[in-house]
């Protein structure tokens, strides 16, 4: 337990070991590398109140991939622990602009990187990127250009290679954590998190004990990732997964020989379909060409129909889907989305049996592939029964 001054703080040992490294004039990363429910988010959190406290007319930002997710998870959780210390005033909260500011001239900002003003804006004291994986490298040069002392950054290791990895380690610390760092976690929490350990082995590398691992369940592999498409390609159908705490996944499927070609065209949370409309008309996405859409949201084809598009239902049988794909030569556009799902998206696993069902993570622009080259199976190569649906 921690004293502040008239209050107490329950911190675990990730709290201490942040604090340690955010009062070391030799770092400039703090690196927090972990598995779910460590304690994290919670204790950084706890740390820069108490950081802000401590020091007078310091800025620190707090920043996330996008907004809804940043108000979803951390502003909540500082919000929360502020009300907690029985320290939260809300006039000090400017709502509106997301800042917070204490007695002695310190403010907390919140933003998403999405925000050009404020990415590229006044400098900061300390910024902090929360699930800091889902940021591009330039993101993160935007960030380390404006802030004057030090760089927090927290995700799970769920990718093979990131930025984040190559960070000097001169500069930087490494504080890795698992469940087990939480005292505080429910016993039925943890029983969820040790269940991974019997459906997917490389989930419980990543979720459970916070290390980064390459799973034998992953159900593709061998893509090609290119930076341009080859000209050979020029015939497509689109595939679209509908989302909304998960990406709406909207993707243009080339086909040539038997070859298909894979890019991106819209992959965003929280899109109603009003704006999934409204940017497709700003992407001109080709209304003439036939979209293979998820059939459970059939009031969304219904309207986008109605907006001049082709949509049609998909079909949706998974695991006959996901052969048809592996029966093309797969060429896709370099992307970082579809890159981490393709590294992702695997079989589930009950002990050491591999199922034919795929973990449902990761599997957003996966889905959206499999509609449209299904259907690309179907009706253009008709003379090959043996993968006819």
């Amino acid at each position: 337990m921690l004293m502040l001054m008239p209050m107490e703080i329950d911190s675990t040992v990730i709290f201490q070991k942040n604090y340690a490294a955010l009062t070391d004039p030799a770092l400039r990363f703090i690196i927090n590398e972990g598995g779910s429910r460590s304690s994290k988010t919670y204790s950084l959190c706890q740390m820069l109140i108490v950081y802000c406290y401590q020091n007078k007319n310091k800025v620190v930002s707090i920043i996330r991939k996008t907004f809804p997710a940043l108000r979803a998870t951390v502003m909540r959780d500082f919000l929360e622990i502020m009300k907690s210390m029985d320290i939260y005033e809300v006039t000090n909260h400017n709502k509106s602009e997301h800042i917070y500011s204490f007695p002695n001239g310190s403010i907390v900002e919140f933003f998403s990187v999405d925000d050009e003003q404020k990415i590229r804006g006044r400098k900061r004291d300390v910024a902090w990127c929360n699930e800091a994986n889902e940021l591009f490298y330039d993101d993160f040069t935007q960030l380390n250009m404006r802030t004057e002392d030090k760089l927090i950054f927290d995700y799970n290791p769920s990718e093979s290679s990131s930025w984040l990895y190559d960070l000097p380690t001169e500069e930087s610390i490494l504080i890795k954590s698992t469940y087990k760092d939480n005292p505080f976690l429910p016993d039925s929490i943890k029983k969820q998190i040790e269940d991974l350990k019997r459906t997917d082995e490389a989930m419980y590398q990543i979720y459970a004990l916070g290390e980064k691992a390459i799973s034998k369940s992953n159900i593709y592999s061998n893509w090609t990732f290119m930076a341009h498409r080859p000209t050979k390609f020029v015939k497509y159908v689109y595939g679209l997964d509908f989302g909304y705490n998960h990406p709406t996944a909207l993707v243009r499927v080339y086909y040539c020989d038997n070859d298909i070609f894979i890019e991106k065209i819209i992959y965003e949370s929280y899109l109603t379909t009003t704006q999934l409309i409204e940017k497709m008309d700003a992407l001109n996405v080709d209304k003439n060409i036939e979209i293979m859409a998820d059939y459970s949201r059939p009031e969304i084809i219904a309207e986008m129909n109605t907006a001049g598009y082709d949509v049609h239902n998909a079909n949706k049988v998974v695991k006959k889907g996901i052969d048809n794909i592996k029966t093309f030569g797969v060429f896709c556009q370099e992307d970082k989305q579809i890159m981490k799902e393709y590294e992702n998206y695997k079989w589930k696993k009950i002990g050491d049996q591999i199922m034919d069902e795929p973990v449902k993570l990761y599997d957003d622009a996966m889905d959206a592939i499999r509609y449209a080259t299904t259907y690309i199976r179907q009706e253009y190569y008709t003379d090959d029964s043996y993968y006819a649906f």
